[in-house]
């Protein structure tokens, strides 16, 4: 039984599709009769929905920010020592992104530049905000180096990050996105924790939390 276009839960199920099938394939090549037979849905209901495939990425898009938001808020509520709250945050937020495929990317900047844009600022602006947040915290807390740039210890992450999604030699290799992320977290890691705070990050690392 096809839902109604005015339920929540529709709505929720439409984007909750559209994103796995956008955030991987891109979506300039799925047509809404291909989201259609994903959802077991007739295209008129999803246009009731989402009156233009454009609105339906935005809220695609707008999902993918919401959880990364709510990362860091979570993350700020946890009751966990500075060292396991930045650990678990660097290797959530990173899968996050991660899950934002090249295609994709591609596609914005083709298809809807705006958008395009307003992702970009989202990565250099609130991700960037967040994390000098949590470093700075770091530092005050001495679990951090003091002497580390924090505004390029970001970029150095969100490039290993955006690397990894593109990087066509991971693609033939044996390793996994997530073997390559955690190994990059564990460099990254082991060069800024203070002697303090590294065994501890060793510990959560080799838990494979």
């Amino acid at each position: 039984m096809e839902l109604l276009p005015n339920d929540e839960r529709a709505q929720e199920r439409v984007v909750a599709i559209a994103s796995q099938v956008f955030l991987e394939r891109g979506f300039a090549r799925v047509t809404m009769a291909d989201l259609a037979r994903e959802l077991r849905m007739s295209k008129k209901t999803i246009y009731r929905l989402f009156p233009s495939k454009d609105d339906l990425v935005r809220a695609v898009y707008r999902l993918k920010t919401d959880r990364i938001h709510a990362l860091f808020r979570e993350t700020v509520e946890s009751d966990s020592d500075f060292t396991g709250k930045i650990h678990w945050l660097w290797i959530n937020v990173g899968k996050e992104l991660t899950e934002i495929g090249p295609q994709f990317h591609e596609d914005l900047r083709v298809f809807n530049p705006s958008l395009a844009a307003e992702l970009e600022s989202f990565r250099r602006d609130e991700i960037n905000r967040n994390f000098v947040m949590f470093i700075e915290d770091g530092i005050r807390l001495g679990a951090l180096r003091s002497d580390i740039n924090k505004e390029l210890l970001v970029q150095i992450y969100i490039s290993a990050i955006m690397g990894i999604i593109n990087s066509s030699v991971l693609a033939t290799s044996p390793f996994t996105i997530d073997q390559a992320f955690r190994t990059i977290l564990d460099v990254v890691f082991d060069g800024i924790l203070t002697d303090k705070a590294r065994p501890h990050y060793r510990q959560l690392f080799n838990s494979g939390s």
